[in-house]
């Protein structure tokens, strides 16, 4: 899928209309009207109201036909009865580009279907319809704000929504971290027929967007938007937001993606900060972070991230374990901290200064900051005091922070790892094999036919590979091993393999191939049996099945009966030798003898008067 250009009528609109605007206080196109006179927005902007000639000060049109001239925007927030005369009007002026601006969640149900049967009905064909929440969109570097929401600020932050909520989340946590916005719209993901994944091809390649949030939306096409975020993560570090409820399987396949796409995830709110942070702050990958702090911090031991090991240092006598014993003053911690900084084997160092009454602790966090903007090495602040990038409210948030920085290093190394060959020749399945056993509903054959292990059923295991349809994702690989969850999606790779191998702790990862093998070899012939499952138990591995009737898919079933239908000249020509009375059966005065047949007994006759 290509990365499509910045289209400039909505980066860089000149001409905007505003369908249905007004002065009413508090109502939908007042706000947006106000905040967008509240901008420095310099383009053009033309109200439409009936029985209106002037709205807050700008000349207004009472038709929409009468307005001179073309637009690059048409922003609309009437009633949706009107969204059929709208589009028409559009179409016939030749104003392409539509954004509908509506309280969706307020609507009763049958606006609600008349707005989608009107924008199913004539988006496409010259038309481009986006519907939006009351978040509408903004850019701020060019003061453009269509939203009921305060503007945003400025920054390298481009934010794509379902929900207005959400949208006024993401801004409060980059206001947080002293960042901002380069680009934001906030589209209803149930109504628009322009999706997040042609949005955020739209968004395309910005020297403006150092990272981008995108809100998960779960109804849309995910083949096309995970091929989407996967072009878009070439150029620009993106974060996944997730709203909706999830369990463990449905997180294991989003991993899964992630590192297929090279995207962060974030299932909470203090998960989107710490990938905000990762992605917009300047700290490197790290695999040690040592650990300084006034009150006992040992505890912090147990949140400790795989990808990261937390060292509570010994500065004997005033450090044991990483706690600096005493009433530390700012000048000692500030000293203490530095002297760990300057250790070779130091990468970075988080200094958690302990609240205090007397107001040293302000003091302390004054002097740390001034010291992480002096030294080469990471120092990361805990503090209620503090606050941007480099500075947490609590020291969980500053260890989340470096684990997904690293996880996002370790996402884009990822993307550069070759497959390596499969470590043996593997038997190719045959499909009318397949299907002999599938007919017989044999497990015992099923599995010799597929090469697998032997079939037996059992109820628990040490380690079980299952392959089964999700019904969102599709076919998925499930892996569970010491309470815990993995995922692959197919087409499978030695990669994968050998992931899942490390996952599960073998040593030997060959049954593993073949199985792999096995379901890819299953998807390519599209055949679907059902949920089939590789279990290992006291180093034997055994498959069990719970089967289903066998699909191919529809398009080779749709090519087979236009090959077996028959013509219908052909048919009625067969129809009509059928009703066709035979000679043997005809009267004698009707019988006639083929015309092959009385030829020869005419030049018979012949020969024999020329005799």
């Amino acid at each position: 899928m290509p990365t499509q250009t910045d289209p400039g009528y909505f980066f860089m609109p000149d001409h905007i209309i505003l369908i249905r605007t007004d002065e009413q206080p508090y109502s939908l196109g007042e706000r947006l009207l106000g905040n967008l006179l509240g901008t420095p927005f310099r383009g053009k902007i033309t109200p439409v109201r009936p029985r209106h000639h002037s709205i807050a000060g700008l000349s207004a049109y009472t038709d929409f036909d009468k307005i001179p001239g073309s637009a690059d925007l048409i922003i609309a927030v009437t009633p949706p009865d009107s969204y059929d005369a709208l589009f028409k009007t559009c179409r016939k002026k030749q104003l392409p580009h539509i954004i509908l601006i509506q309280d969706w969640d307020s609507l009763p149900p049958s606006e609600l279907h008349t707005a989608e049967t009107a924008i199913r009905k004539h988006h496409g064909n010259g038309l481009n319809i986006t519907a939006c929440t009351t978040a509408g969109i903004q850019i701020p570097s060019l003061g453009l704000n269509i939203s009921t929401q305060n503007e945003y600020a400025a920054g390298h932050t481009a934010i794509l929504t379902g929900n207005a909520a959400v949208s006024r989340e993401i801004d409060g946590i980059l206001k947080k971290l002293r960042q901002g916005t380069s680009r934001h719209i906030s589209l209803n993901y149930t109504v628009s027929p322009i999706t997040s994944s042609d949005w955020l091809n739209r968004f395309g390649h910005s020297r403006h967007t150092k990272a981008a949030v995108l809100h998960h939306n779960l109804e849309e096409d995910q083949r096309k938007l995970f091929s989407a975020i996967r072009q878009f993560t070439r150029h620009t570090p993106l974060v996944l937001h997730i709203t909706y409820r999830t369990d463990e399987t449905d997180r294991a396949v989003l991993h899964s993606l992630a590192r297929r796409c090279n995207f962060l995830i974030s299932f909470d709110t203090d998960g989107l900060e710490a990938a905000l942070r990762a992605l917009l702050s300047d700290l490197p990958p790290l695999s040690r972070l040592d650990i300084l702090s006034d009150a006992p911090a040992e505890w912090l031991d147990a949140h400790a991230p795989e990808n990261l090991t937390l060292h509570f240092p010994n500065l004997p006598p005033q450090v044991r374990n990483g706690y600096l014993t005493g009433t530390p003053s700012p000048s000692r911690f500030h000293d203490t901290v530095s002297r760990q900084l300057a250790r070779p084997d130091t990468q970075a160092v988080l200094a958690i200064p302990a609240p205090s009454g007397d107001g040293d602790d302000k003091k302390t966090t004054r002097a740390l900051v001034r010291l992480s903007e002096q030294t080469a090495k990471p120092l990361l602040v805990s503090s209620p005091f503090s606050d941007g990038i480099p500075l947490f409210d609590n020291p969980l948030q500053a260890i989340r922070t470096l684990s997904y920085r690293n996880t996002a290093a370790a996402l884009k190394q990822a993307q550069l790892d070759t497959a390596p060959p499969q470590p043996c020749r593997l038997k190719p399945l045959q499909t009318p094999n397949i299907k002999k056993a599938l007919e017989a509903a044999d497990p015992s054959l099923i599995a010799e036919a597929l090469h697998l292990p032997p079939y037996r059923h059992t109820a628990h295991n040490a380690v079980q590979f299952q392959f089964r349809n999700h019904p969102v994702y599709g076919g998925i690989l499930t892996a569970r091993y010491d309470g815990k969850t993995a995922a692959a999606l197919p087409p499978f790779t030695t990669l994968d393999s050998l992931r899942l191998a490390r996952f599960a702790g073998l040593d030997d990862p060959q049954t593993l191939n073949r199985f792999l093998r096995t379901l890819t070899a299953l998807s390519e012939h599209n055949l679907n049996l059902g949920t089939i499952t590789l279990n290992l138990n006291g180093g034997q591995y055994h498959t069990d099945f719970d089967l289903k009737a066998p699909e191919t898919h529809n398009a080779s079933g749709r090519k087979n009966r236009r090959q077996n239908r028959t013509n219908p000249r052909t048919r009625r020509r067969k129809n009509a030798q059928c009703r066709r009375i035979p000679e043997t059966q005809k009267p004698s005065s009707l019988r006639v003898s083929p015309a092959h047949k009385r030829s020869r007994r005419r030049t018979a006759r012949q020969q024999t008067r020329s005799r």
